[in-house]
């Protein structure tokens, strides 16, 4: 199904950009970023649990924080499989990358974490990887 199939169903120019596959991926991506934040801050708050062995991380399900991270994983899976009906996959994976650049940065900004430079020429790589991705699905699109 792609986005023409959509269309007749749409009556209102908000719901068509909501329904566009790139704001779909830009809502998992952001999802997926929050997801990530989120398990962390459970994983590192949750309280240890006697009787499991501590190697194992499961205490981390006793956080709140762990929960409200995998709803937003169910979350993002939901986009994840509007954006394959619509979109190749070859393209929506590549783009679901940006999640490697936004995950480093929330981590720094909300958890206080490093980023080291090795890490930021990585960023600026995935980064110059997405404007190629994207400058060649734009000309694609002008050809047809």
């Amino acid at each position: 199904m792609t986005v023409s199939h959509i269309a007749p169903m749409i009556r209102s120019r908000p719901v068509a950009l909501f329904l566009n596959p790139y704001v779909q991926i830009a809502i998992g991506s952001l999802l997926t970023c929050a997801a990530e934040l989120l398990l962390k801050k459970g994983a590192v708050s949750a309280e240890p649990v006697a009787w499991l062995p501590a190697w194992i991380g499961a205490s981390a399900m006793t956080s709140g924080w762990t929960w409200l991270g995998i709803l937003a994983y169910i979350g993002r899976f939901v986009y994840w499989l509007y954006v394959l009906r619509i979109m190749p996959l070859n393209i929506a994976y590549s783009l679901v990358n940006v999640a490697q650049v936004l995950v480093p940065l929330g981590a720094a900004f909300f958890l206080h974490e490093t980023i080291s430079v090795r890490r930021w020429i990585g960023i600026a790589m995935v980064l110059a990887g997405l404007y190629l991705l994207i400058n060649v699905k734009a000309e694609a699109e002008k050809k047809l």
